[in-house]
């Protein structure tokens, strides 16, 4: 539908009734080491913190006691390198020429240095290497002592190769782009790309033009496009050269047109504009005795909401869901609505309305009215909503939405203009014949929106078992695969048809996609849990699934409420139905984000890279391979935020983060469970979203000589086992000199494995 799949998972069960009330191993340490050229990038951060997320980067730390004065638990950082006597400096980790103020800011090695409490994380920043500038990310998480180290003369660069990896793909082409719309570059006549037979809008196209030669003519995009006989609209980017939606002429296909513009001197690409369509599984209609009493927000309590609300109710912080739309008629979230917008085909009007229900059900799980005696709680509590619909309307005989990436791309800029905060985008990729969802247009709008310090929040989709397209899709879904997004799996709950919350096992929903790039998991259910699959069993226990409201707006019959016992009058509020998928874990994690937002102060006091890493490093190791960093806990990303040690003890520590890929250092080859030598990194070292990274910490004194492996460590279990991927250099490394490590590639493990 929008070239886009409303992330639901299983679509909607319409019912009537009265809302009833019901109420690891290795430590994962902070620290990015700097490519040669300048700062990090944020995506090859995924461990920077603010406060109280794993203890600072290198080794030591201690869980401060109950009542500990800062004497006793403030992080303190013992500074050391090889050789001795370099020079470092503590920095502000986003800006690398601000020394922390006060004495204790710079020195020679050996030294010491305390960080300051801070809303932004410190970087302990070596110069003088061979390869630029080695910083180490710190921050004052009052966990006592630690111990940084750089290894100057063993500082060695290294690469895994892009190939098979979503995040690098996405690198890839993005730099072509800009290589390609250079305008120091000669003209370039490119052969026009493969253009997909299906799951791509036939009326539009994303037109990427070239400035100079535009200006260099006296010409604007729009001159070109009267000239083809069509017109355009423009989209938020970063590139310098502007990118434009632009409507098929009439008479003419899309890959015709396209080949025309991409003969034009003063157009640098032409690209498609995907569909989405809501990720919606089939339905299993409910209509049973038991939801007259219904445990029906299991999920805010199993996220921790409540006890979030005690430091925030988010009142200064806006979410925008760009979805169908949301019922303004329902009173628990008309009075939160501060914006709302339609954008189809192109035309933007100040109206909407849901007449499918996915919209207001994501909406209300992340923003309905809360502590007003009405209805279902929001997780977001007080933060305000801004409801865009971007999906053409349902109707009586079809509720197959339709969107594509140009209009979610406009809304996409009209929400970081009015002010969002936080964008819940619970959409994916229809599927193309070519299997790949990268969406130029749609790229770039997240890209400009996360460089507006906007958080973006995407559903990882819901067809890792098959069940939407027959073919099991476990890579992320777009838009939640591009770099800076927080995709979002679904759990679940498997009580043994029990309907006891205290007895259930939380686990990953079967159809909720994975692999690296996962940000965390939230309670999205799973109907007929261990019964066979989705609508065979006549599901009736509401723990699988996520209760909230639908549209009374619906226009397609088996979307309406219905009211089986003629006895409940229909009001605005009392339009309910059963959901469950990835869409409706993401909202939760949209409004955790907005939490943040409101705790750190209000309207984007946060990167996008910061907020991420809370959340990933205060979530709740679920025990499931396909967890992500782990499952969505609120109460403990608030209360990192604000150190609040005697209400949070901390994160639990996991062997691996799952959506991680990581280099390291080891010296006991024969073994499938590596030693790692990384000193800053004893979980291994981050993997720079280009696919760079950099070994300087190997201490002389652990390892005279070593080798270098990249891991993919599927199933969190600190082995490398079968479901891993792996991939080791061929250099013999010593820690006294440069290593020429080279490209790694790796490969699939499929049985028992043991280290070169």
């Amino acid at each position: 539908m929008i070239g886009s799949r409303l992330a639901v998972g299983l679509r909607v069960v319409a019912l009537a009734s009265v809302a009833a009330a019901l109420a690891g191993c290795h430590h994962r340490h902070l620290g990015s080491a700097l490519p040669p050229t300048g700062p990090t990038n944020p995506n090859a951060i995924p461990i920077t913190t603010l406060a109280a997320a794993s203890p600072g980067g290198g080794h030591g730390g201690f869980a401060c006691p109950k009542g500990g004065t800062p004497a006793v638990c403030d992080s303190a950082y013992a500074i050391t390198s090889n050789p001795s006597g370099l020079s470092w400096s503590l920095v502000d980790n986003g800006n690398p020429t601000q020394l922390q103020p006060g004495g204790g800011s710079t020195g020679t090695t050996p030294g010491s240095a305390t960080p300051a409490v801070s809303s932004h994380p410190w970087q302990i920043r070596f110069t003088g290497g061979t390869n630029g500038a080695y910083g180490v990310t710190i921050a004052q998480v009052h966990d006592g002592p630690h111990s940084v180290f750089y290894n100057q003369q063993g500082d060695s660069l290294g690469r895994v190769s892009t190939t098979g990896l979503q995040t690098v793909q996405r690198l890839a082409s993005a730099a072509a782009e800009r290589s390609a719309s250079t305008a120091s570059l000669p003209v370039l006549r490119r052969p026009l790309a493969r253009w997909p037979v299906t799951g791509v809008s036939s009326t539009r196209v994303f037109v990427r033009y070239r400035s100079a030669v535009l200006a260099a003519a006296g010409r604007t995009p729009a001159d070109v496009e009267r000239a083809a006989g069509a017109r355009g609209h423009d989209l938020p980017t970063l590139q310098r050269d502007p990118l434009r939606v632009v409507d098929v002429p009439a008479g003419e296909t899309a890959p015709s047109f396209a080949s025309r513009l991409q003969s034009r001197a003063d157009v640098a690409g032409v690209y498609p504009v995907h569909l989405r369509h809501p990720l919606a599984k089939g339905a299993t209609a409910v209509n049973d005795p038991h939801m007259a009493n219904p445990i029906d927000q299991w999920y805010l309590n199993a996220d921790g909401f409540p006890y979030a609300w005690s430091y925030t109710t988010g009142t200064s912080a806006t979410i925008a869901v760009i979805d169908t739309g949301v019922d303004v008629n329902n009173t628990d979230l008309s009075a939160k609505v501060v914006f709302q917008e339609k954008v189809l085909g192109g035309k933007v009007s100040s109206t909407q309305i849901d007449t499918n229900g996915h919209g207001t059900n994501v909406a209300s799980i992340a923003a309905a009215a809360t502590n007003n005696a009405t209805g279902f709680a929001g997780a977001g509590y007080d933060v305000k909503l801004m409801a865009f619909d971007i999906f053409s309307d349902a109707t009586s005989s079809s509720d197959q939405q339709n969107g594509d990436t140009g209009d979610e791309a406009i809304a996409i800029g009209d929400a970081v203009a009015h002010g969002a905060d936080v964008i819940n985008l619970s959409l994916g990729a229809a599927e193309d014949a070519g299997g790949n969802g990268y969406d130029q247009g749609e790229h770039d709008a997240i890209e400009a929106a996360i460089a507006a310090n906007v958080t973006v929040v995407a559903a990882a989709g819901n067809d890792a078992d098959g069940s939407e397209s027959g073919t099991p899709h476990t890579d992320l879904d777009y838009p939640a695969a591009y770099d800076g997004v927080i995709a979002v799996g679904a759990s679940a709950l498997d009580d043994k048809n029990s309907g006891t919350y205290t007895n259930a096992t939380e686990v990953v929903a079967d159809y909720s996609q994975y692999g690296p790039g996962l940000g965390v998991v939230a309670p999205g259910g799973r109907p007929c849990i261990g019964q066979g699959g989705t609508g065979s069993c006549n599901d009736t226990d509401l723990l699988h699934w996520i209760w909230n409201y639908s549209s009374t707006t619906a226009a397609y019959p088996p979307d309406q409420c219905t009211y089986a016992n003629g006895t409940l009058p229909k009001t605005p509020t009392n339009c309910t139905a059963l959901f469950a998928g990835t869409s409706q874990a993401t909202p939760q994690v949209s409004a955790a984000a907005a939490l943040l937002v409101a705790l750190a102060g209000g309207h984007r006091p946060l990167k996008p890279a910061q907020i991420a890493q809370i959340l990933e490093s205060t979530a709740d190791n679920i025990n499931d391979r396909h967890q992500g960093h782990g499952r969505l806990n609120a109460y403990r990303a608030l209360a990192s935020l604000v150190a609040d040690t005697a209400a949070f003890s901390g994160p639990v520590p996991q062997a691996h983060g799952t959506a991680q890929l990581i280099a390291f250092a080891y010296a006991n080859s024969g073994s499938a469970t590596p030693t790692i030598l990384d000193y800053n990194y004893p979980a291994g070292v981050p993997i720079a979203s280009d696919g760079t990274f950099r070994i300087a910490d190997v201490r002389p004194a652990d390892a005279a000589t070593y080798k270098v492996g990249v891991w993919y460590d599927a199933n969190g279990d600190g082995v490398i086992d079968a479901g891993d991927y792996v991939g080791v250099s061929s250099a013999s490394c010593t820690s006294s000199a440069p290593c020429a490590v080279g490209t790694i590639t790796l490969s699939a493990v499929s049985g028992k494995y043991t280290l070169p």
